[in-house]
């Protein structure tokens, strides 16, 4: 009689040693799924009832930032005490945050409750991505992401339906506090398996990661600020203002090496920032444009924007078939083969919507190829990344990769805003702005090309290089670190 060796392909992510932790993270992952892409539904309700119409963008810019802020916080504490304790911090975030702004009585209060909830996300998000890369083999770290890919999938199709239905049976604030039974749940199942994993053996000393992270949340909440801003005399030296603060912070924060896309981990941490600026700055002006431009109603909107998430989900379970196929080698290739997609996919958008073609099909035909795209780049990049983190830094790793995400799409929303208000100034037809900011996410998709092709290193699982590369630029916690 034969057994499989813990770990192997053949146990699986259902076998007894993983199956409470592969449930808890995917209930965790669903839970702020619901949150980012449900709550969008029901914001302008609460904009109106609580006179934030002003202001209604910092919804979603205070959201961001915090997530930022949370990311690099639970990151950090996972290397130096484990993840359950930054777990458990992160999710009291997000019930805290749920709570205050369910009892909101003006805008101010209920965007305090939003940044908590940002930081819980962010918490939560980083955990989830580093419990992968420590608690599962690299035989099985595929197939895991795509399972969190996977938990994606249900607040993609039905999140905004679903919260747009209680609040109309209910009230907004129901939306915010029917989550908080949920979390329960989830902590239940992930807690005991995340104290297992425990803290590292070694990790690196991190002094100043902290107020780091706050002065970059600082200059990156200036930038976005002055982009809001339609007097050029105003935003011209406040971005620039925040720029200087916010670059030198994010050099300090991500691997060495990673503004100069060094081979390695530092062109992952590209990767998922461009990855992410292509998809999710597409998708936050996708449903803007069908229902403003092509004319659809926001349930067809909402029908459309699922072809995205559908395709995803799949192009994940292929990324992942592929991983186990090839035994993990080659999978930069599937990071460019992604991007390639990514780049016909925004490119159809571009046309569907910002030329006279305004063609419903060519839209929804592109964002479908750019969500298969983006199932292929996702979780592949980010286990290449998981698998060159040195022993005691996946959380470090983990939190580095939601950082370059979330500070993309921040970034990228803010640059698509201030694109449609300048238009909007200079008299530019709807559907002239809009094609200009997926064109702006078809570039992004067009520098990943050349990002991906910089993911390859050797000798580390999967990666298939032919020659030796560092990882990014030796400093003195690189002792050891092998690439």
């Amino acid at each position: 009689m034969t057994t499989s060796a813990p770990g192997s392909t053949e146990e699986g992510i259902w076998a007894p040693r993983y199956r409470a932790l592969t449930i808890g993270l995917i209930l965790s992952v669903t839970l702020v799924a619901f949150l980012w892409l449900g709550v969008a539904t029901v914001l302008p309700s609460v904009a109106k009832e609580l006179d934030g119409l002003g202001l209604f963008g910092w919804a979603f810019t205070a959201f961001m930032l915090a997530n930022i802020f949370g990311t690099v916080l639970t990151g950090k504490g996972a290397d130096q005490r484990g993840p359950a304790a930054p777990y458990l911090q992160a999710f009291l975030f997000f019930v805290v945050g749920c709570g205050i702004s369910a009892i909101a009585n003006n805008w101010y209060v209920f965007l305090l409750g939003r940044t908590l909830q940002g930081a819980g996300v962010g918490g939560v998000l980083a955990i989830a991505y580093l419990a992968v890369g420590r608690a599962y083999p690299d035989a099985l770290r595929a197939r895991m992401l795509a399972m969190v890919a996977s938990a994606w999938t249900l607040p993609a199709l039905l999140g905004p339906a679903i919260a747009a239905g209680i609040a109309e049976a209910t009230n907004w604030r129901v939306v915010f506090i029917i989550l908080v039974p949920l979390v329960l749940i989830g902590v239940l199942l992930t807690l005991p398996a995340l104290r297992k994993l425990g803290a590292p053996e070694a990790s690196a000393p991190d002094k100043g990661r902290i107020p780091y992270t706050l002065l970059l949340v600082i200059g990156t909440g200036a930038v976005l600020a002055g982009l809001e801003e339609h007097n050029l005399a105003i935003t011209i030296p406040v971005v620039l203002a925040g720029a200087a603060l916010a670059l030198p912070m994010l050099r300090k924060l991500l691997p060495p090496g990673t503004l100069t896309v060094q081979r390695g981990m530092p062109a992952g941490m590209i990767v998922r920032g461009l990855v992410s600026t292509a998809y999710y700055g597409a998708e936050s002006f996708f449903p803007l444009s069908m229902t403003l431009v092509l004319g659809l109603s926001t349930l067809e909107s909402g029908l459309a924007l699922s072809t995205g998430a559908l395709t995803w989900v799949t192009g994940a379970w292929i990324q992942a078939k592929l991983d186990a196929r090839s035994e993990g080698k080659r999978r930069h290739s599937r990071v460019v083969a992604g991007f390639v997609l990514l780049v016909i996919g925004d490119a159809m958008i571009a046309l569907a919507i910002g030329t006279d073609l305004k063609s419903v099909t060519l839209a929804v035909v592109g964002w479908a190829i750019a969500g298969f795209g983006m199932g292929l780049v996702y979780p592949a990049v980010t286990t290449i990344v998981l698998s060159i983190a040195p022993k005691g830094q996946e959380g470090a790793a983990s939190s580095n990769l939601q950082l370059s995400e979330t500070m993309s799409v921040a970034v990228m929303t803010g640059l698509g805003t201030a694109v449609s208000a300048y238009g909007a100034t200079q008299g530019w037809a709807k559907n002239g702005a809009l094609g200009v900011v997926f064109a702006i996410t078809t570039l992004a998709a067009l520098a990943g090309i050349g990002a991906g092709l910089r993911t390859r290193v050797k000798d580390v699982p999967g990666t298939g290089a032919d020659a030796p590369v560092p990882v990014g630029k030796p400093d003195r916690h690189d002792a050891g670190r092998t690439a």
